[in-house]
């Protein structure tokens, strides 16, 4: 045991040194689709930046009504970010990328379960504001499919659905850079 903690430790401490930015943030997203609503989420981040103009971020978030089904879900997604080629400076800079999410909820009521899965590569556009060289305000907007598998089963029957449908949304967040 001593050592199993001593080993996730030093893998933090080494993630962590790592990391170039640390993260928080708060996302709108709204799916385009049949009885379908505009949900947010709040979670964390972490970019690693590749080089000046490149990073990679990785993002988990907490759904507490997942694509506006009404069930508590856990999203993450990974993004490559780049920024646009002279335009920005010390205090700004604009960025563009791709970025490939998945989704899961799962809930139960009396003897019926029911999961549900997404995945959403999107493209996306975004600002970032410094306000020190340390602390970034940023917003971004993003767009792209939404692909959903939902299942269901009551113990002896069970049954399942896709949808594909468009969605766009908003990202606000506040990083601080090491």
């Amino acid at each position: 045991m001593k050592k199993t903690l001593f080993v996730l430790l030093a893998l933090t401490t080494v993630s962590t040194a790592a990391a170039d930015s640390l993260g928080l943030h708060a996302k709108y997203g709204r799916t385009f689709a049949a009885n379908s609503s505009g949900n947010f989420t709040f979670g964390l981040d972490y970019t690693y930046d590749l080089d000046a103009q490149s990073a990679v971020r990785g993002g988990i978030d907490i759904d507490p009504d997942l694509i506006g089904s009404g069930l508590f879900g856990l999203q993450g997604d990974v993004a490559y970010l780049r920024d646009f080629d002279g335009v920005g400076d010390a205090m700004y800079n604009i960025y563009y990328g791709g970025s490939l999410g998945l989704g899961f909820a799962t809930g139960s009521s009396s003897n019926v379960r029911v999961n549900l899965f997404e995945v959403n590569p999107t493209a996306l556009v975004g600002a970032r504001y410094f306000l020190t060289p340390e602390f970034a305000l940023n917003a971004e907007v993003n767009v792209g499919p939404d692909f959903l598998l939902l299942t269901g089963s009551n113990g002896t029957d069970s049954a399942s659905d896709t949808n594909t449908s468009f969605g766009a949304g908003v990202r606000l967040g506040i990083n601080y850079r090491f």
